[in-house]
């Protein structure tokens, strides 16, 4: 692995992490559930968008339809998991995490009969492109670029339009945001299906740089680490989580061995809760069970 591809995978696993993390933020913002389902979401998003394009011929034409089933996917479940959190016995942020436990586990069931241990391509781009005598394929740039797209289009949303100021405040203060007229109901069930749609998008770039298969859900871990990193409530922090952890990975793998990167969300897990137990963000969080 020269310099050129370690900067190219380093920055496709980065968007694929940031995409997650991302995911898992919004969740915690909005109702201090740690989001555990993410990799699951994105693995069955992946594999269903793979099953309809491969139905379709794997054409131009078919991409549409295969990208409308991923979304089907993702709003299904997304309301899903809006429907059996949002009740008010179940506004324990503890329970809402064991719930998407549980969630986690049953996708993994479903794809194990749906697909068992079937490998799947997504090959959205083929081909490459040769840069300074290296070859890389021209898959990692797509994902570099349409992650980057992802996740400045739902910052902007986030931070510059009267949606994402909405979103901040019911997730500052429902009750209080309430009395001021924002639908909250809604919001949050906008903030559920935003986060299973990146899950998806996270799942699909995954899957196109690399493959589709059931043991792939792992990238969850990986990005709800990013987001711990981050400090949980903090975008820019997610970011920043998901960039050190992708290059830690792709430097493993560089000077060592590719087999020992799976260790590296695990050490830098450790190192955080000792050494900064509450993320790069500074913001120390604390739940109560009431």
């Amino acid at each position: 692995m020269n310099l050129a591809s370690f900067a190219v995978n380093t920055l496709s696993t980065t968007m694929v992490y940031a995409l997650i993390a991302l995911a898992v933020v919004f969740v915690y913002r909005t109702g201090r559930i740690l989001f555990f389902c993410v990799g699951e979401i994105g693995t069955v998003t992946a594999y269903v968008m793979a099953e309809v394009w491969n139905w379709a011929g794997q054409t131009a034409a078919g991409l549409p339809i295969a990208i409308a089933a991923a979304l089907a996917v993702d709003i299904a479940i997304g309301l899903l998991l809006f429907g059996i959190l949002s009740q008010e016995k179940q506004e324990d942020p503890f329970l809402g995490t064991a719930i998407t436990i549980a969630v986690g586990i049953i996708l993994v069931g479903l794809m194990s009969v749906m697909w068992g241990s079937s490998v799947e391509q997504l090959p959205l781009v083929k081909g490459y492109w040769t840069f300074g005598g290296t070859t890389l394929p021209l898959v990692g740039f797509v994902a570099i670029f349409l992650g980057a797209l992802t996740v400045l289009s739902v910052l902007a949303l986030f931070y510059w339009t009267s949606i994402g100021i909405e979103l901040q405040a019911a997730a500052e203060n429902r009750q209080l945001a309430t009395l001021n007229g924002i639908p909250v109901g809604r919001r949050v069930l906008m903030t559920w299906i935003a986060a299973c749609a990146l899950s998806g998008v996270a799942g699909v770039l995954a899957g196109s740089v690399s493959s589709i298969s059931v043991g792939g859900s792992a990238i969850g871990f990986s990005g709800i680490v990013a987001a711990i990193i981050g400090g949980l409530t903090s975008p820019g922090g997610a970011l920043a989580g998901a960039l050190i952890l992708a290059a830690g990975e792709n430097l493993i793998s560089l000077f060592f061995d590719v087999r020992y990167s799976t260790v590296v969300p695990v050490a830098l897990l450790l190192v955080l809760l000792t050494v900064r137990p509450w993320g790069l963000s500074s913001r120390v969080e604390r739940i109560f069970r009431t």
